[in-house]
């Protein structure tokens, strides 16, 4: 799983231009990720890039998880626990 320090509007132009590499992973660790509507859109893309069509996301925090009910997406993100 990749992990990031932050998925926000100042990190994810410099990760978009790693997408390849990032989206050929199966998911992401969101773990203590700073994360707002940017780093959601970086989701949905590579959710999107993903054969099942989802992305699985470990360690999402309770705004990450706001933003996704907030942008109807639940249906792309499969949340791992932790354990």
């Amino acid at each position: 799983m990749q992990h990031f320090e932050e998925l926000t509007v100042n990190s994810v132009p410099a990760l978009w231009s790693q997408r390849e590499r990032i989206f050929a992973e199966a998911g992401a660790d969101l773990t203590q990720t700073a994360i707002d509507s940017a780093g959601i859109a970086f989701l949905v893309r590579w959710a999107k890039s993903r054969p099942e069509g989802r992305l699985k996301v470990r360690g999402l925090s309770t705004r990450g998880a706001q933003l996704i009910r907030t942008f109807k997406i639940a249906a792309l993100i499969e949340q791992e626990s932790l354990a």
